[in-house]
């Protein structure tokens, strides 16, 4: 199943470019720029705020999707494409704190991926894909979405991590 591989994956597409990388690495950020702890700290959020949902959600699914056309055409655009548009902004709720410990972060995004899986293996297809949550720019998302979503997501901040890791090994 699609939705599988792709959970199984963000842990290595988010924390193997960060084996190895000194303390300094995961808290020094460019001016206006989050360092990679508060990246990881960012997801992590991001995959508590989506599986809490989830978890809370009445065991007969939430009803008809909820969204604009607009917030329907972005929804196809960005899981088809798999990428998000440049300039686009992580919601208050998604923002990380100001000196994220390390060692949490990676704990907090591995239970967060975890709890994703859990949903994923324990309820039945049909629930997945009857059972919406709201994202703030593509409307309702059901399950698989959501894991969709965060494997963007997560690709996308990998690249940011790998670039940031590389600019600090040069200087």
């Amino acid at each position: 199943m699609k939705v599988t591989r792709q959970l199984s994956s963000l842990e290595s597409i988010v924390l193997e470019p960060l084996q190895g990388a000194s303390p300094s690495e995961w808290t020094i950020a460019p001016e206006g720029k989050w360092s990679v702890a508060q990246i990881v700290e960012h997801l992590a959020i991001a995959f508590d705020i989506v599986a809490t949902g989830f978890a809370a959600l009445p065991a007969d699914g939430t009803g008809g999707r909820q969204a604009t056309p607009a917030q329907s055409v972005m929804r196809h655009a960005l899981l088809g494409s798999g990428d998000l548009p440049a300039g686009m902004r992580a919601p208050d709720i998604s923002q990380p704190s100001e000196d994220p410990d390390p060692e949490l972060v990676v704990a907090s995004f591995r239970m967060g991926v975890e709890q994703t899986r859990t949903l994923v293996e324990d309820w039945p297809e049909e629930r997945q894909l009857t059972s919406f949550l709201r994202h703030p720019v593509l409307g309702d998302l059901n399950l698989p979405e959501w894991v969709r979503f965060h494997y963007v997501h997560c690709s996308l901040h990998s690249r940011q991590i790998e670039k940031r890791l590389m600019q600090l090994r040069e200087d």
